[in-house]
């Protein structure tokens, strides 16, 4: 009998390359080290591209305010992004779009380094040129010596899994019957997220333990025998 594996795709809403991929390293390419990164898997085409659609601006200003306003808007996420001066336009922008993401500031520097920082993934060089987002030596310490925590949200607003603590509380707060968990495991996150049970994730995480063992076994070398004097 011939089993056919479930086709696979992974939206990337917020991410150095937004799209829809249907191999997972190719998606991961695009949120390691994105700020806030937003995605999700799903199992058709037509949910990723609508959980995608829906979280794509319709307007993105490319041109920014003068520098002499006291008070500037960057929006990263909404209907309309880039830095405004006028809030009634932010309202605009971020009513009923899923997780809007925007800040006030002093200073247009501010505004247009978030807006880069939290929309494209960059910030600026010790050129002068924009350039991807570089991870601190503080964050790749903590990443080595605690690893990633992932929070898998089965329902919710959004489901999926989130790797910051205040995107999970976004997506559960005031939805009832709200479930979710958080794990130190990407795989065992997602499994939580598609709405596996925590039986089933630890027996996935039993099996995947008693093979690793099995294969470690048979590649080590036989215990010699002794002889008989």
């Amino acid at each position: 009998m011939i089993v056919l594996s479930m086709s696979k795709f992974y939206a990337v809403a917020h991410g150095f390359q937004r799209g829809i991929y249907e191999k997972w390293d190719d998606a991961k390419k695009q949120i390691d080290d994105f700020p806030q990164a937003v995605y999700k898997k799903f199992s058709t085409r037509d949910e990723a591209e609508e959980y995608f659609n829906a979280r794509q601006p319709k307007k993105i200003e490319l041109t920014f305010p003068e520098p002499n306003r006291e008070k500037y808007y960057a929006v990263a996420r909404g209907y309309a992004v880039g830095v405004f001066t006028d809030y009634e336009d932010v309202k605009k922008s971020i009513e009923d779009y899923p997780q809007p993401l925007h800040k006030k500031f002093d200073n247009l520097d501010e505004a247009v380094s978030y807006f880069n920082k939290f929309f494209r993934g960059t910030e600026k060089g010790e050129n002068g040129e924009q350039e991807k987002v570089k991870p601190t030596e503080e964050a790749i310490k903590k990443k080595e010596e605690k690893g990633v925590t992932y929070y898998a949200v089965a329902k919710g607003h959004t489901t999926g899994v989130f790797t910051s603590w205040d995107e999970c509380k976004k997506q559960t707060t005031g939805f009832k019957g709200a479930k979710f968990k958080k794990f130190d495991n990407e795989e065992e996150a997602k499994m939580f997220a598609e709405g596996k049970t925590l039986k089933q994730i630890e027996e996935a995480k039993a099996s995947r333990k008693r093979d690793a063992a099995s294969s470690s076994g048979a590649d080590a070398p036989e215990p010699q025998k002794k002889q008989k004097k």
